[in-house]
């Protein structure tokens, strides 16, 4: 995995990146948390229990962050293909 670009964080579980509201079926694959403050967090859904966290936003800028990452999920789910869930 020494070749795979490091992101802002390291992978998180599914139940970890869920805590607030959660949003994943606009673009497949692309997972869009919101809190009561208005803060979202971007990640990237690389197995059944596995989630790349790849950016947080504010509301400003949360809806170009959401766009830049959707063209990249296919990408960034290619290079954890073969990767096997560890976190549950």
């Amino acid at each position: 995995m020494g070749d795979v670009p490091a992101y802002e964080t390291p992978i998180m579980s599914m139940d970890e990146f869920n805590i607030g509201l959660l949003e994943k079926d606009r673009i497949p694959g692309l997972l869009i948390r919101s809190d009561e403050n208005g803060f979202y967090n971007i990640g990237v859904q690389i197995n059944d229990s596995e989630v790349v966290k790849v950016a947080s936003a504010t509301e400003e800028e949360a809806m170009y962050k959401i766009q830049f990452w959707a063209e990249k999920v296919d990408d960034i789910k290619e290079q954890y293909r073969s990767r096997e869930p560890r976190l549950k």
